[in-house]
């Protein structure tokens, strides 16, 4: 069924996360609400412990919340099979977590042929070439995780997710390893992607610098979003 233009984006409302019960019970993100469409960069700006995290993975589908509704194209994630959740995650929403989840054992290039066999779906060569020497990997493709400092393997992090060519791009701190000229160049680049191909790009970062990049900002404190 097709969706209305209108009801395409990501949306979140009154949406709580809690951990424990009784007196024990954590609050991890209260009564959020959000939204964001296409061909937007948005930031969500805390300090460590505040609740980002939580946000991200709730807003893509890696965690359900207590209470609230997530809208992802028009439709409720809490409507979908387990089977319709992980093909969300597998053609629309890219991840880049702080983590970085590299595959330790192959190489950068072997990091992007695993994302074809996996996803069946990515830029095509022209486009992927842009991105390598936009974020400076050309020469580094030989290379394994264990070979890159932390900033590299965050910028292959970032390409691995953007070579799939998802229509959302959810960034935990992408740039939290890298100087402020290479952090203003990728912030850059991701609001560029945004606009000229209609992505939704959403990162969550403690790092102020980027706010007046961003289309939007948001601030999140002790689990309580609100927008800037």
């Amino acid at each position: 069924m097709e969706v209305d233009a209108r009801m395409q984006g990501l949306k979140l409302s009154a949406v709580s996360k809690f951990y424990g019960t009784g007196t024990g019970k954590t609050i991890a993100l209260e009564q959020a609400n959000f939204e964001v469409g296409k061909g937007e960069l948005v930031l969500v700006v805390g300090p460590s412990g505040s609740g980002k995290t939580t946000f991200l993975t709730i807003a893509g589908g890696l965690q359900t919340p207590s209470k609230g509704k997530v809208m992802i194209n028009g439709r409720d994630t809490a409507t979908l099979t387990a089977k319709e959740r992980t093909k969300l995650r597998l053609t629309t929403i890219g991840f880049v977590l702080q983590s970085y989840n590299l595959v330790p054992f192959l190489t950068v290039e072997e990091q992007f042929e695993l994302v074809t066999k996996v996803k069946g779906h990515n830029l095509a060569p022209a486009r992927f070439n842009k991105l390598l020497n936009d974020l400076g990997l050309k020469q580094l493709l030989r290379k394994y995780p264990s070979e890159l400092s932390g900033g590299q393997q965050q910028r292959v992090a970032l390409a691995r997710a953007l070579f799939a060519d998802p229509e959302y791009v959810l960034a935990d701190e992408p740039t939290a390893a890298l100087d402020t000229e290479r952090t203003l160049q990728i912030i850059k680049l991701l609001k560029k992607l945004a606009h000229e191909n209609q992505k939704t790009i959403i990162v969550v970062t403690h790092d102020l610098r980027l706010e007046a990049v961003a289309d939007q900002v948001y601030q999140i404190i002790d689990g309580k979003l609100s927008k800037q």
